[in-house]
């Protein structure tokens, strides 16, 4: 028994000095931009928020966005989408299904993607993707920059 313990305890040791260090970011700062108005949007891609984000580190930077989403369905329920674009390219992960839209009442969606970026000032758009047309409410688009 002791025996098993004191092997169980070994590989213990040995997965976690394995284990690499993650590197830590030093925040520069947040911009943070929210609306609660409900706008009609149609079927397709539709941009519901654009920030002009600065990057001042020598080193580049990291924009990481997290942003909150509530939509409605006026036809055909489907599978509906939020996106991040940085200077016109999809920030990571991609644009993940939210799941199926309904046309009874909203559904909320989330979203954290980050973005690699050099010096200098960055656009930063909040994109929703709609299966038909519909309305979206409350939204909020949070970037932070971090520092390479």
């Amino acid at each position: 028994m002791i025996r098993i313990l004191c092997i169980v305890c070994a590989l213990a040791l040995a997965s976690s000095a394995n284990a690499a260090l993650a590197k830590l970011h030093k925040l520069i700062g947040t911009a943070v931009a929210s609306n609660g108005v409900v706008t009609a949007v149609p079927a397709g891609t539709t941009v519901i928020d654009t920030q002009s984000i600065k990057c001042s580190a020598a080193t580049g930077c990291i924009i990481q966005v997290s942003a909150m989403v509530q939509a409605i369905s006026n036809g055909s329920a489907g599978q509906w989408q939020i996106c991040v674009i940085v200077d016109g390219s999809q920030a990571g992960p991609g644009c993940p299904a939210q799941g199926v839209v309904p046309s009874s009442n909203y559904v909320v969606g989330n979203l954290r993607a980050n973005a690699f970026v050099a010096t200098g000032t960055h656009s930063v758009q909040t994109e929703i993707i709609m299966p038909s047309n519909g309305s979206y409410a409350a939204w909020e688009s949070d970037c932070a920059v971090y520092k390479n």
